[in-house]
């Protein structure tokens, strides 16, 4: 052999040893040679971390020992390799088992390995572990086929999806039910076929879809069109659908039957304005308490009926909610996090139509209640802007705020308080341009607390001014169908101030120059005694790891009949480094509470056999020494202010309405520990 020939072979040595060792250390990977009958020849450290075996446990054995045993008695070892040796080349993705037995989820490409002269010499396999994102996956498809489960199980309400042109995409039993249509009537129908045909001649479908996209959100009452030609008065609500970058994906429709209601309510007027004609006479009486009787009996079941509308609506988001919080903080692949974004995202705002329809529905009712209590304004502003935040940096906007130089306390409720600023930011980032600059300030105006937000958006032309803060605008002027979005939140702001005593108003100098909303509020006397001052205290802001070390250790019980709830709940205690015991039902939960003695309790308050609030009082008869005075957070769809006042009444410490963001509650449950512990070393 010559010494170029001699140089050359050993450069080849040289090569295969370095691909040799490049390939063995290769961790995320299991990398394996198979020898023409499908027998391991070489075996690298992926290898054995994915599978378990050792080189020496593993190298001459048959390649279908990492197959199911369904898979084994099917064949497919065997079928896979004639593939490769036909194709050259086989991927997939499948369930493998590990040494031990347990099985994941792994891609699998095999490749045939040839001579010159196409002689098969062996096979080049490569296996990656998939499992994380598998399960992710079939957990994002079971909670949507559970939320599309629940949607078509409402009969009351016709509730489908339509795509950026109007083309229905989903139809629910309850649109069958009010229109006459099935699903396969419309899907791909353009939803201009429920209006009349006046209607459907001027535009205002498409005019519709342009307000809602425009706005966020558009709400009319008019005139619909069955599928027999009969038409019917009902309720329409139409919200944008966007995707994880705010693209334009659909609309969520949802309609109510108005029609008995309009019915009962004319029938109602007529016999009153009869009853009042005679009520001089025992029989007008008689027929005018028989008719408050039953528009009282009315007002009942329609109050049970949202809450239970509120509750089944909630308690699916709130683990659409949890778990798509909780799966976007621990991947970092772009497709899934982006998916996970725009779940998160059109639950939440699923959430805040729920809201907006049990508020509409009170503020109507004359039933929309204060519950009042010494407030700081600053903290309630911080609040809400941490909620608007995203929203606001996704279109560049510049958010400033000038809190008082001296502290102010109001008698106000702390949760509308923080609804009105909310309202307030959500319009102004709704309608300013990206790059755009919102000022919020507080300050004392005598015996008034005011808030104004200013920015330099679109503005509002000056025919419409006086009509910004009117719930419901039925004329058809382009001034009303552009604006006609801003009706529902900004009355509800209207209404909240009004409650208060106070007074909102709004200015712009025209389109293009901004708008500016002030708000005005009563400072009444605080109620406190023994004290020329009031500081408000401030709310608990820990750090990530401060709340962590706050968790950390803890013991806490949930009690909840849904599973969905309970798992993901203690997914996300669990992580924080709490310990946890689950329940499904309160008398599970009373057991647990004697032995496990936790530190804190989060219970659902609709539960089959015995509620959340008899839970709730059985505990606190245990006594301090049986861990009867356990801090206690209600986690349910229930959000009246009755339901609130009742749970505080049942025992609870706290009430939050469902959906619940974990990082949310995590900060709510360090607090309440912390609290505790402080109690307790006190009393020391």
């Amino acid at each position: 052999m010559s010494d170029e020939n001699r140089s050359n072979a050993g450069n080849e040595l040289k090569a295969e040893r370095v691909f040799h060792q490049l390939v063995d250390s290769i961790p995320d990977y299991a990398i394996v040679i198979l020898d023409p009958t499908g027998h391991v020849v070489s075996w690298n450290v992926g290898a054995k971390r994915l599978k378990g075996y050792e080189p020496t446990e593993i190298i001459g054995r048959d390649f279908s020992v990492f197959y199911t045993p369904e898979d084994i008695a099917s064949g497919k070892p065997e079928h896979i390799l004639e593939t490769v040796r036909q194709n050259g080349h086989v991927e997939h993705e499948a369930w493998r088992v590990r040494k031990d037995g347990t099985r994941f989820w792994g891609n699998i490409v095999l490749s045939a390995l040839k001579e010159p002269n196409g002689e098969i010499i062996g096979f080049a396999k490569v296996t990656r572990d998939l499992t994380v994102q598998k399960l992710a996956d079939e957990e994002l498809r079971r909670s949507e086929e559970r939320f599309r489960l629940l949607v078509d199980s409402v009969t009351d309400y016709a509730i489908y999806m339509l795509d950026p042109e109007g083309h229905v995409t989903t139809w629910n039993s309850g649109a069958e039910r009010m229109t006459g249509y099935r699903a396969e009537d419309v899907i791909g129908q353009h939803f201009s076929r429920f209006f009349t045909a006046e209607d459907a001649r001027l535009g205002r479908p498409l005019a519709e879809l342009a307000a809602a996209e425009r706005t966020g959100r558009f709400e009319d009452e008019a005139v619909r069109v069955k599928r027999d030609g009969t038409q019917f008065w009902a309720n329409v609500t139409l919200t944008p659908m966007r995707g994880g970058h705010g693209e334009l994906i659909g609309f969520a429709k949802v309609i109510r039957d108005l029609t008995a209601r309009r019915a009962a309510e004319e029938t109602e007027r007529r016999l009153l304005a009869e009853q009042v004609a005679r009520s001089a006479s025992q029989e007008s009486e008689a027929r005018l308490k028989e008719a408050v009787a039953r528009a009282d009996a009315a007002n009942r079941l329609k109050d049970e009926f949202l809450a239970t509308v509120s509750h089944e609506l909630r308690t699916p988001l709130n683990a659409i909610v949890g778990w798509s919080s909780l799966l976007r903080a621990r991947t970092d692949e772009p497709a899934l996090s982006k998916g996970l974004a725009s779940i998160h995202q059109n639950a939440l705002a699923q959430s805040h139509l729920i809201e907006d329809i049990l508020d509409v529905s009170r503020i109507i009712t004359g039933k929309l209640r204060l519950h009042l209590t010494n407030a700081d304004p600053v903290t309630v502003i911080n609040e809400a802007m941490d909620v608007i935040r995203p929203s606001a940096d996704a279109k560049h906007l510049h958010l400033q705020f000038s809190p008082p130089e001296e502290p102010i306390v109001v008698f106000a409720d702390v949760d509308r308080l923080r609804q009105i600023a909310w309202n307030l930011l959500s319009n102004a980032v709704k309608f300013t341009d990206p790059g755009g600059e919102i000022v919020i300030s507080v300050e004392r105006a005598g015996s008034n607390l005011e808030l104004v937000v200013r920015d330099n958006g679109r503005g509002i032309e000056a025919n419409f001014l006086p009509h910004v803060f009117d719930r419901f605008r039925q004329e058809d002027s382009t001034t009303t169908r552009r604006f006609g979005g801003l009706g529902l939140g900004l009355a509800i702001v209207r209404h909240i101030t009004e409650l208060h005593g106070g007074e909102v108003a709004v200015e712009s100098a025209g389109i293009g120059k901004g708008a500016l909303f002030r708000v005005k509020l009563p400072i009444r006397p605080t109620i406190v005694e023994g004290a020329d001052r009031v500081t408000p205290s401030e709310p608990v802001r820990s750090s990530t790891s401060a709340r962590q070390a706050e968790l950390s250790g803890l013991r806490v019980l949930i009690v909840d009949d849904d599973l969905d709830a309970r798992e993901v709940l203690e997914d996300a205690l669990s992580s924080a480094g709490s310990s946890v015991k689950t329940a499904d039902s309160a008398a599970r939960g009373l057991e647990l509470v004697r032995s496990f003695r936790p530190n804190i309790i989060l219970s659902d308050v609709g539960m089959p056999e015995q509620d959340g609030y008899a839970f709730m009082r059985h505990v606190r008869e245990l006594g301090a020494r049986q861990g009867g005075d356990v801090p206690s957070i209600a986690l349910t769809g229930y959000t009246r202010h009755g339901d609130r006042t009742q749970a505080i009444a049942a025992g609870f410490t706290a009430h939050v309405a469902k959906p619940v963001v974990p990082e949310e509650l995590l900060k709510l449950v360090a607090s309440l520990a912390l609290d505790a512990r402080r109690q307790e070393a006190s009393s020391e």
